[in-house]
């Protein structure tokens, strides 16, 4: 298992974590902003499956967000030759304050995208933290 994991790039742990860490975290998120009190079989559900509305751009309010975020992560981390981590958070930052600042985020929607990628953001350190001293 730790032979298969060395092989993947770092541009696709990024990501791949980018899509079953952080939008089971955001889903949490979106999830009590439409229910006071959902019960904890809600809340795994939601998070079990939160990928498929996250890829789709719900959470992002934009269709295939994640596609255009890779791609400009691509562009960065071979244009500027960025490490990969800086680029992704890089991308991340710009793209969400474009949605903000275009009218597609609102000040709730951005506040929990802030909380949802910080949580994010210290899994991610933690679990990658020996990749990203190379």
């Amino acid at each position: 298992m730790k032979n298969i994991i060395t092989k993947i790039s770092l541009f696709w742990k990024i990501w791949l974590s980018h899509i079953f860490i952080y939008y089971p975290i955001r889903a949490v998120f979106f999830l009590f902003e439409f229910e006071e009190k959902p019960d904890l079989f809600h809340i795994t559900k939601v998070m079990l499956f939160a990928f498929f509305p996250g890829i789709y751009g719900m959470f992002e309010r934009f269709p295939l967000m994640i596609v255009i975020q890779m791609a400009v992560m691509l562009i960065i981390t071979e244009i500027i030759s960025l490490k990969k981590v800086a680029a992704y958070l890089i991308t991340i930052i710009i793209t969400n304050m474009i949605l903000y600042t275009s009218g597609t985020y609102d000040t709730h929607c951005l506040k929990d995208f802030i909380c949802s990628f910080l949580i994010f953001l210290t899994i991610f350190l933690f679990i990658f933290r020996k990749d990203l001293k190379n």
